[in-house]
């Protein structure tokens, strides 16, 4: 164990006792030098960088009061500290290697309902799961608006990347649905903010990627919950239809839920109700040697209880007319918690088979939609050779939903262009597909071809110059996310000055380098 992180652990004691004499705080009972084995790699499977330490703390001042302590007193000045929720990040971005990792989850529980002004509010501690924050609220007839497709990941581990789902059209993502949060900053600042409070830090912190703060509390909108859904999905062979058909349901209101999926091998036929949809298929590797695909629009209809049947079916017979014949559809009727949950009973059985815990070689990017063909072309050009294993995701949304004067980057706009598309390739290695194998390696090329194609400015003859952005963006240098940023670079690398001045936080994402806090600077803010 190295020394200077011992040195650096026991000088977060000491201020304790000098500083605070917090007489809740037990920081040195909280770290353990025994790191357990998935602490040192996450949903991704692919890196895998160890901690020196993990620390778990029992309350909000604990994570300020270890990070006020690097802050005044950095006895080392390489130790980085990386807040980790669910571990559902796929390239190492809660990792802190050779640092220390914040446990979120071992957090006390903290879910409560908010009433004010006639519109109602959960208060939810950064360590929670959403799935905890959908039943809590379900018990008081109410509901987040904005969700993740998964929700065994962690409130502050969404509002950290932007947390988009098929409900992102209509009720923006979950970054656009904060009302308040308390973020403890790189400097060990525990700081309240909103849109009238501190809202520098506010709008930072939300899609910043974890660079500026740690959330503890997220206030979030809520919504009268419904009871049941009507899920739809309607098959298409045209990809011009296709996304015709998608940007008609967005701009029409008229669904709460749109996704999109490119699909390979039998089409489904019947409208008959079924008893599930899956996104993951058979499980199986599906090798196109010439891919002939298809695409699925899913859409989903809340209703409650007592709304008058033959409304609801005139609405779903309205969907259906934008979108397709009846002899295309595939419909199922669920209670909501059912299908906000519905990759739950994938996952459990993805585990039983040995399939969840595999390399994810995920890609996740925002195309602009005069770009989507393009785009789409290339991904089909390109899985050609490929096995794929996993849901891949296509879908319009609106510019308009999203709160951009947060840290969130999405393609510039186009003339006027509202729409845009979530593109995610959310591909499992096959088994014998390991870490150092030229088969993960192989798949780690393809999604960096497509990346640098997509991500690209200008015209290009192979297919580039698209000016995609990626989603949750896995970059290895500061000129890669300088470009990443754009416009909201010199913003961001300001408020990272101010917020977490020595860069501390978050070093999996490899933005900022850790700097040396210069002595004048210490003593001139003791």
């Amino acid at each position: 164990m190295p020394l200077c992180l011992i040195l650096q652990l026991l000088s977060a004691v000491l201020l304790s006792i000098l500083l605070f004499f917090l007489r809740s705080s037990n920081i040195f009972y909280n770290i353990s030098f025994q790191v357990p084995v998935d602490l040192t790699s996450d949903y991704g499977g692919i890196i895998h960088g160890s901690p020196a330490a993990v620390f778990r703390p029992s309350s909000p001042e604990d994570i300020a009061l270890l990070l006020k302590s690097m802050y005044y007193f950095p006895l080392h000045h390489d130790v980085t500290v990386a807040a980790r929720g669910a571990g559902h990040s796929t390239h190492g971005q809660a990792q802190a290697r050779d640092g220390i990792v914040v446990d979120m989850r071992s957090l006390p529980l903290s879910i409560t309902i908010v009433d004010g002004d006639g519109t109602s509010y959960v208060d939810a501690g950064g360590g929670a799961l959403w799935i905890d924050v959908l039943k809590e609220t379900l018990r008081h007839g109410l509901s987040p608006r904005s969700w993740t497709d998964y929700l065994y990941l962690t409130v502050g581990g969404t509002l950290s990347v932007g947390g988009i789902s098929g409900q992102t059209f209509k009720q923006g993502p979950q970054i656009s649905n904060v009302v308040e949060m308390d973020v403890v900053t790189g400097k060990g600042e525990f700081v309240r903010c909103s849109e009238q409070e501190n809202s520098d830090l506010f709008h930072g912190v939300l899609g910043g990627l974890g660079q500026l703060g740690i959330i503890t509390r997220a206030r979030i909108n809520l919504r009268p919950a419904p009871p049941m859904v009507v899920w739809i999905r309607v098959k298409h062979h045209d990809f011009d239809e296709f996304t015709k058909h998608g940007e008609l349901v967005v701009n029409s209101g008229e669904v709460d839920y749109l996704e999109g999926f490119i699909k390979f091998g039998d089409a489904p036929q019947s409208h008959q109700p079924k008893k599930d949809f899956s996104r993951f298929g058979a499980a199986r590797c599906v090798k196109p040697r010439q891919p002939t695909a298809y695409y699925l629009l899913e859409m989903a209809i809340y209703y409650a209880d007592d709304d008058d049947d033959d409304a609801a079916e005139e609405k779903l017979e309205k969907v259906l007319a934008r979108v397709s014949s009846r002899s295309s559809v595939e419909i199922l009727e669920v209670s909501y918690l059912d299908f906000l949950n519905r990759v739950r009973a994938e996952e459990l059985s993805l585990r039983r088979v040995g399939l969840w815990d595999v390399p994810h070689p995920w890609m996740n990017l925002f195309v602009p939609r005069s770009q989507i063909r393009r785009f789409n072309d290339l991904f089909l050009r390109t899985m050609s050779v490929s096995c794929i294993n996993g849901p891949i995701i296509m879908y319009p949304t609106l510019r308009h939903k999203w709160n951009l004067n947060t840290s969130i980057v999405v393609p510039q706009d186009e003339a006027g262009e509202d729409v845009f598309y979530v593109v995610g390739v959310l591909r499992a290695a096959p088994p014998n597909c390991t870490v150092g194998s030229s088969c993960l390696d192989g798949l780690m090329q393809q999604n960096e071809q497509m990346i640098r194609m997509a991500t690209g400015r200008g015209s290009s003859h192979d297919g580039g110059g698209m000016g995609a952005k990626q989603y949750m963006p896995y970059l290895k240098s500061e000129e890669e996310w300088r470009e990443h940023f754009g416009q909201k670079w010199k913003r961001f690398e300001e408020l990272k000055s101010k917020f977490d001045p020595s860069n501390v936080l978050a070093p999996g994402q490899r933005i900022f380098k850790r700097k040396k806090k210069k002595a004048s600077d210490e003593a001139g803010e003791l």
